[in-house]
């Protein structure tokens, strides 16, 4: 019988620099296989070293964490766990970039199921859970859940990443940036011993409308066995941003589709599929006029990266109308190469919004903080708004739950100008925004902060 496994990897990955032991950061995969002693369940635990508290022990640093799983289905338990996972061992407290990754393997009957993982810092009060539904049917013709794989080498020694002679490093995650030029997946078919002969198909389709990319479609014959496994790898430099799903299917003799298993995954990738984006290029930029483009690659800032920004203004300084359509159309396709025309049409709605609702005498809605706030994350899930207080001038709460990894996350806005009526952004807790240690003076009119309940309230349980 199998029995629960547990190993430590460390899997070397660029990511954006996290304050340590803030938010604490994981990912989670699945999947599941058959074997001769039954199904199983593997999970796939990523955590960001950055993101745990590190303390101090034999002149090295690592982390601990308190990590419970439960399988359930309804009101019965099919397995529990809790244990603790250590980190690898670190020179410094802070910087550490990399993720370090759990692997476990565990038995289950076919059926269906939920699981719940909670991962505690020891060391901290941060925690963090993950949910996924499982569903194990082996006993016909089938295909085992797809593993995405970082990076594989065959098995000189057994250990608990091998299956069928290789040793699999799983990729714990669904997002493959530019970076990464390859999407590897391995695969199991069961019983087809009924078939005689068989084939396997896998190809990348287009999430949204199941269009099927022919550069990326493999076909391979095969005879019927119990078990038939698959590790196959395509190049995908040349894959442009998008959504996808990367599919498997068992087809018969006739090329009757039997089985079909897919997973979902996104990429980003400045590369361009010229021959579609042709026909998209002429349809998206023919309505705009010379005028226009100008105002409305301007548009564009609040939701640009630094590279965009400083480029678009290059080809405004220029005034090279050719390129700016190119430029503008690039933009949108990035962020939508299925209908871009239809995501710039969304964010102009927005624009629209913003300069109706943030304009003042001088400049127009989409320039001023609350606008760029707007346009960047989206509409606030709460909004306090004061205008009337007899000590402060008028000011704005805007209160995010969630903003991406962060949390309860708030942006205070003072119009300290009444004649112009703009709101400035004074203070943020959000990474990256302004965090103005004497904010609060800066709302004060008389400069002697008598702020009380109201404020503090205001602040504190924003509505």
């Amino acid at each position: 019988m199998l029995r629960n496994k547990k190993i430590l990897l460390i899997l070397l990955i660029l990511f954006s620099t996290l304050l340590n032991g803030e938010n604490l950061q994981s990912f989670l995969s699945i999947a599941t296989f058959n074997s001769q002693d039954g199904p199983y369940l593997e999970t796939y635990l990523s955590i960001n070293a950055n993101t745990v508290k590190l303390v101090k022990s034999s002149n090295k640093y690592i982390g601990e964490l308190n990590v419970e799983i439960e399988i359930f289905n309804n009101e019965n338990i099919y397995f529990k766990d809790n244990y603790i996972l250590t980190s690898p061992e670190f020179i410094d407290s802070i910087n550490n970039n990399i993720f370090f990754i759990d692997q476990q393997r565990i038995p289950l009957k076919e059926g269906n199921y939920n699981l719940k993982l909670k991962i505690f810092d020891v060391h901290n009060k941060f925690e963090i859970s993950h949910t996924k539904s499982i569903e194990i049917e082996y006993s016909s013709l089938s295909i085992s859940d797809i593993q995405l794989v970082e990076k594989y080498s065959l098995t000189k020694n057994n250990n608990f990443l091998e299956k069928s002679g290789y040793t699999l490093y799983p990729y714990v995650s669904n997002f493959y940036p530019k970076e990464i030029d390859s999407i590897t997946f391995y695969f199991e078919i069961y019983n087809t011993t009924l078939l005689k002969k068989y084939l396997i198909n896998t190809y990348i389709e287009k999430f949204e409308n199941q269009e099927v990319f022919s550069d990326f479609d493999k076909s391979l014959r095969k005879t019927s066995s119990l078990t038939e496994c698959n590790l196959l790898s395509y190049n995908i430099s040349t894959l442009p941003t998008g959504n996808y799903n990367l599919v498997c299917e068992v087809k018969d003799s006739n090329n009757n589709v039997l089985k079909t298993k897919k997973i979902f995954f996104q990429r980003s990738n400045n590369y361009i599929n010229q021959k579609y984006a042709a026909s998209t290029f002429s349809n998206f930029t023919n309505s705009i006029s010379n005028d226009s483009i100008i105002q409305f690659i301007d548009y564009l800032y609040p939701i640009s990266t630094n590279d965009e920004n400083t480029y678009a203004q290059n080809q405004l300084k220029y005034n090279d109308l050719d390129k700016m359509r190119n430029f503008f159309f690039s933009f949108w396709y990035e962020r939508n190469n299925v209908n871009p025309s239809i995501a710039w049409k969304n964010y102009y709605k927005e624009i629209k919004k913003v300069n109706k609702a943030f304009k003042n005498g001088i400049i127009k809605g989409y320039l001023t903080d609350r606008g760029r706030v707007y346009l960047q994350y989206g509409p606030p899930n709460s909004r306090n708004k004061i205008d009337n207080a007899s000590s402060t001038y008028p000011y704005e709460i805007w209160h995010y739950y969630k903003l991406k990894n962060q949390n309860d996350k708030k942006f205070v806005f003072v119009n300290s100008d009444l004649a112009t009526n703009e709101y400035k952004l004074e203070y943020s807790n959000v990474l990256g925004e302004v965090s103005n240690s004497e904010w609060r003076d800066r709302i004060d009119q008389d400069n002697n902060p008598t702020f009380g309940d109201d404020f503090n309230n205001n602040y504190i349980n924003p509505k």
